[in-house]
């Protein structure tokens, strides 16, 4: 990340400084690939958002601003259809399903992984933070799912919900990801975890849904 522009886009956050912080985050993803956008700009950036609120140096709504510009700038980037669907219409890729449980509201690491899913050719229903599991299951049921990816911070966000969640695991290929999915949690609900790198936890599921459904 190149560091005077870094340093220009963090004195526009701070001072909450829309268009100086839009134009700066613009140069840092200019003619980057959305995964190479997302692992190299994004991810980093929001990795020192947190940094910066656990030291008490970022307020929620300096976290906020940030949330916000960044949903609006992955939207952007996200805009083009994969040249894997458009190049085979006809062939039915993988679904798979992201969403964090009722309660948790950190969604963008797991709005990051959907759209790098999307750039591989994998149809991808996001419906984000705070979303109850029975809603989840259904809409999980309604668009024939191969996979359901949930994600929280906390491990109760799972095991008080942890008989729901082992019936949703019978149906669909459940993983669970982010700092609540620790193995003790992960075994009480019958699902598989995902590596904590996002990057890595995409190459995971690509090759899970390969050996699943084969390539497509």
């Amino acid at each position: 990340m190149d560091t005077t522009t870094k340093e220009e886009l963090w004195a526009a956050v701070e001072a909450f400084d829309t268009d100086a912080a839009e134009l700066a985050i613009a140069k840092l993803l200019w003619d980057i690939p959305l995964s190479g956008a997302v692992a190299g700009v994004v991810l980093p950036f929001l990795a020192e958002v947190g940094d910066r609120w656990e030291a008490g140096t970022l307020s929620v709504a300096h976290e906020h601003f940030v949330s916000d510009m960044l949903r609006r700038k992955l939207t952007a980037l996200s805009s083009v259809p994969p040249q894997q669907v458009l190049d085979d219409a006809a062939a039915r890729p993988p679904v798979v399903l992201l969403a964090c449980p009722a309660g948790e509201r950190h969604d963008m690491v797991l709005l990051c992984v959907a759209l790098m899913l999307r750039e591989r050719g994998v149809r991808v229903l996001f419906l984000g933070a705070d979303t109850p599991i029975p809603a989840v299951a259904s809409a999980a049921r309604a668009a024939r799912a191969d996979a359901v990816v949930l994600a929280a911070v906390r491990p109760t966000a799972f095991t008080a919900r942890a008989t729901t969640l082992r019936r949703l695991a019978q149906d669909h290929a459940l993983y669970v990801a982010g700092r609540g999915a620790d193995e003790q949690t992960v075994a009480e609900i019958g699902a598989t975890a995902l590596p904590a790198d996002p990057v890595r936890a995409v190459v995971f599921l690509v090759g899970a849904l390969m050996e699943l459904s084969g390539s497509w």
